[in-house]
This record gives structure tokens, C-alpha cells and sequence, in this order.
């Protein structure tokens, strides 16, 4: 429910809390207003505990999953963890939020590329002008549209990473090495993970972002360290990308206390 919605029940609340002294009104008025307290206490236990307002993309996603078609498809791309009894979060991880801001950027600018080359083609279309130059704009339409998609991506991949400790147990949520463009959710008992390491990124554009932010990409593993001749490495473990020091601060924290 949105912030809107939140503050019509609000206003409700406070309506019928006031209403109830009346006493005329005293008993239906207090019958709705236990009803309304009800169903608010209730969306708040289906709502996970994380983010107060998700994103547009959380969103658009969740609208979605609303038909019955799309909901397993959506479960696919952006899967919500699901809770035991008087489990309770901890902490929560997600990327630096300079991916984010990037994605998003990046994904504006691909958007409006590509509107831009599709009103060029339309023009073209309607004038009398070479072949040639009709399918290098539709190839240039097809390299925007195919950018569009990769920004799209890049986005999805910020709210698939997900580190999340609870009082019970570790949940991680991260992309499916199997099938692109999916994630995937591991439920791993409190205390499995033996190792948290720190690394820079193989990419260049997010290992200088790094080398301004402080962030690192978190090697989390079960196993352990390996060690040889020319150094020790860490055993099987899942890279989590580009997390903010503070955040593998409390991470560390949470785990080894």
C-alpha cells in the first residue's frame, strides 16, 4: 500500500477513535475501529520486514504478480523470501547504491536514444531516401532497443542481490547461474558461513567506483580458506558484488558475534 493509502487509514483510525466517545456511537463505532486495527496489524505481518516504500521496479513487479499467469514468472525474476514463525531481520544487504543510480541513468539514456532513432525512422520512412540509409536506422534501432534491454537488466540485478540475517538464519538472494535474468533464494542455517573476505571487482568501471567509495565485492563461503604456495584463497564461496564498508562491517559483526 502506498503512502496515500497508509495515510487514508490513518486518518480513519483517528475518526472512529473519536467517533467511539460518543456514546450514541460508542458501540459501532468501536466495532469498526477494532476491525480497521485488525486488517492494518494484519497487512503489516504479510508485508516483509524491509524496505518502508519499494522501488518503481518492485513495484511494477508486484502489479504484475497479480495475474495468476505472470505471478510464477515473477516469483522467477524478483522471488520474496519467505519467513518462519517469530523470525525477524536482523540486517539487510543489498549492492552500493551507485549501481542503482547508474543503471538508472544508463537506462534514461538508452530509453531516449532509442525514442529518438525510432521518430528518425518513422520520418525516414515517409521520405523518399535510400534503402541504405533505412536499415542503418534500423540497425541503429535494433542496437538501442537491444541497450534498452541490458540497462533493464543491470537494474534487475540490483534487487536480486540481496544479503539478508535474521535471528534464525542467513537468507541470500542472488541471480541463477543457470537461467539469465533470474534469481534464486538460499536458506542457510546461523553459523554455516565460516568465511567473509573482501575483493576488488573484475570489472573496471565498478572497480574505480570501489576505489571512490570504499565498497568491495564480499566473497561469502562455507568451507573456508585454502591455502598454497603463493597465498591463501577462499574455498567455494559466493561473491556478493559491490557492498558498502560499512555494510561488510555489519556483516562481519552479525556473523562471527
Amino acid at each position: 500500500m502506498n503512502r496515500i493509502g497508509l495515510a487514508v487509514l490513518g486518518g480513519a483510525e483517528w475518526v472512529l477513535a473519536n467517533l467511539a466517545r460518543i456514546k450514541p456511537l460508542g458501540g459501532i463505532c468501536g466495532q469498526a475501529l477494532d476491525r480497521l486495527r485488525r486488517y492494518r496489524a494484519a497487512r503489516a505481518a504479510r508485508r516483509p520486514p524491509f524496505e518502508p516504500a519499494p522501488s518503481g521496479v518492485e513495484r511494477v513487479v508486484a502489479r504484475l504478480a497479480r495475474f495468476r499467469w505472470l505471478r510464477p514468472l515473477m516469483e522467477g525474476i524478483l522471488p520474496t523470501p519467505h519467513f518462519l514463525e517469530g523470525e525477524s531481520v536482523q540486517l539487510e544487504v543489498r549492492m552500493a547504491p551507485y549501481r542503482l543510480h547508474i543503471a538508472l541513468a544508463l537506462f534514461r539514456a538508452a530509453l531516449a536514444f532509442a525514442s529518438f532513432v525510432a521518430l528518425g525512422l518513422i520520418v525516414i520512412s515517409a521520405m523518399r531516401v535510400a534503402a541504405v540509409l533505412q536499415a542503418l536506422v534500423g540497425f541503429l534501432l535494433f542496437l538501442s532497443v537491444y541497450g534498452v534491454i541490458s540497462t533493464i537488466r543491470q537494474l534487475l540485478l540490483y534487487y536480486q542481490w540481496r544479503f539478508i540475517l535474521t535471528n534464525k538464519r542467513i537468507i541470500i538472494v542472488a541471480p541463477d547461474a543457470q537461467r539469465r535474468g533470474f534469481a534464486d533464494v538460499v536458506y542457510l542455517k546461523g553459523g554455516r558461513i565460516q568465511v567473509v573476505d573482501t575483493a576488488w571487482s573484475s570489472s573496471p568501471l565498478w572497480g574505480f567506483y570501489q576505489a571512490m567509495t570504499g565498497a568491495r565485492d564480499v566473497i561469502l563461503s562455507l568451507a573456508g580458506y585454502e591455502f598454497k604456495p603463493e597465498g591463501a584463497e577462499v574455498k567455494g564461496g559466493l561473491r556478493f558484488p559491490d557492498v558498502m564498508p560499512e555494510d561488510i562491517k555489519r556483516i562481519e559483526e552479525l556473523i562471527f558475534s
